[in-house]
């Protein structure tokens, strides 16, 4: 099923919102000022990650949680191709694990404000793990200025080496995908804040610092990470507000 009609029919049922009740913010220092970045890696063909993901999608619907989960392409050998992955995806974890406890990638792998630690998944120790983690305090801000252009500032001290900064498109919402081959088959599987795209905009030096640059298209939302170094901690983020 192409990836057009799969979005159609899950953005329409879903309407891009989750359930009530289980949006309450995990920490109260966690805030849209102050979030708690948490990335998942996750595949279609991935037997821990249909209940992983339908976890994830729990912890993307608290306040104050930026939640990107990006698909990986070397599960596809096995019968089903993940119509979300990209090789880009699965370099971004390569970076993690580089950087980490790891010693190959491995699905589900969720990272927690760039941390490197390997977590293992069970069904309340990544959710527990976010709740305590401590928010992001960089000072950054994204806004639109125009219906096509977006303004990013960043602010704090200079920096020996510059930090990277990655401008994340992804779905908002759920989608729900039926997988009909591979070791998943005849499961559905649930994605929740699936990334699009991935691009590396800038790197910054600290201090003072401005950039515009193109909005995503409509229906896609964005968020902007800034990480010290390829796999490193993440210093500051944020994500469009409309």
């Amino acid at each position: 099923m192409l990836i057009s009609t799969l979005l159609a029919l899950s953005l329409s049922a879903a309407d891009g919102h989750y359930p009530a009740g289980i949006g309450e913010s995990p920490n109260p220092d966690h805030s849209e000022e102050t979030p708690v970045v948490v990335e998942l890696f996750t595949s279609q063909g991935c037997p821990p990650c249909v209940e992983a993901n339908r976890r994830f999608g729990e912890i993307a619907a608290r306040e104050g949680v930026i939640a990107l989960s990006y698909g990986v392409d070397y599960w596809d050998m096995f019968g089903w191709e993940d119509q979300f992955a990209q090789p880009a995806f699965a370099d971004r974890q390569k970076d993690y694990i580089r950087a980490g406890e790891a010693s190959r990638v491995f699905t589900p792998h969720f990272v927690i404000n760039g941390g490197p630690e390997r977590l293992r998944f069970t069904r309340d120790d990544v959710p527990g793990r976010v709740a305590r983690t401590m928010p992001l305090t960089g000072t950054i801000s994204l806004a639109r200025i125009s219906p096509e252009r977006l303004r990013l500032e960043l602010d704090g001290p200079l920096r020996a080496e510059p930090a990277q900064v990655w401008a994340v498109t992804y779905r908002p919402g759920l989608i729900v995908v039926p997988i009909e081959g591979g070791r998943n088959e005849g499961a559905r599987m649930e994605h929740h804040n699936t990334v699009a795209a991935l691009e590396r905009l800038d790197d910054w030096q600290g201090g003072g610092y401005t950039l515009e640059f193109p909005g995503p298209a409509e229906g896609f939302g964005l968020a902007v990470l800034v990480q010290d170094g390829s796999g490193g901690r993440l210093l500051a983020a944020s994500r469009l507000h409309d």
